[in-house]
């Protein structure tokens, strides 16, 4: 069994390492905050989103739109 301060070493070598990766990451910081906030609950933004996404579709195609959307799920 390691002692207290042999186990402590160990993790902050691990730490250093880790904060090397992120370091090292090419995503950027207001990214990895919005992924984080999504993860929490992606639901509050994928609903709203493909709404109006769904309505501004609809009133820019029209009726050929709706079909459209109902030939890709089966609701002819």
């Amino acid at each position: 069994m390691q002692s207290e301060a042999e186990f402590l070493k160990v993790i902050e070598k691990k730490s250093k390492e880790e904060k090397r990766v992120l370091d090292t990451e090419l995503m950027p910081s207001w990214a990895k905050g919005m992924g984080e906030w999504l993860v929490v609950n992606p639901w509050r933004v994928m609903v709203p989103m493909a709404g109006i996404l769904y309505l501004g579709l609809r009133i820019v195609y029209g009726q050929n739109f709706r079909e459209l959307i109902l030939g890709l799920f089966g609701g002819f």
